[in-house]
């Protein structure tokens, strides 16, 4: 695969991640955002209104629960969202 041909498919994959973002705003639903610096079975969960959280999430009788670790202030979810270009 050449370099115009992997920059266009990296453009295709983020705009696709940026249109399903939406679309869990549009529907009121948060956005889950992995990362491999957190610890295992935590996640940020992003919100329309802009908030951004930290879960954890966990099993319990067959079901997942998900609890909130934190909320992160207003620098670190600017930092989340541009470590994961969702500017």
């Amino acid at each position: 695969m050449t370099t115009a041909e992997r920059e266009r498919q990296a453009e295709r994959l983020t705009a696709t991640y940026n249109n399903l973002r939406q679309s869990k705003f549009k529907k009121g639903q948060p956005f889950l955002i992995l990362s491999k610096k957190l610890p295992a079975g935590q996640a940020y969960l992003e919100h329309a209104d802009g908030k951004i959280e930290i879960i954890y999430t966990t099993t319990k009788d067959n079901q997942l629960v998900q609890t909130v670790v934190r909320e992160l202030n207003p620098v670190e979810a600017f930092r989340v969202r541009a470590e994961n270009g969702l500017q």
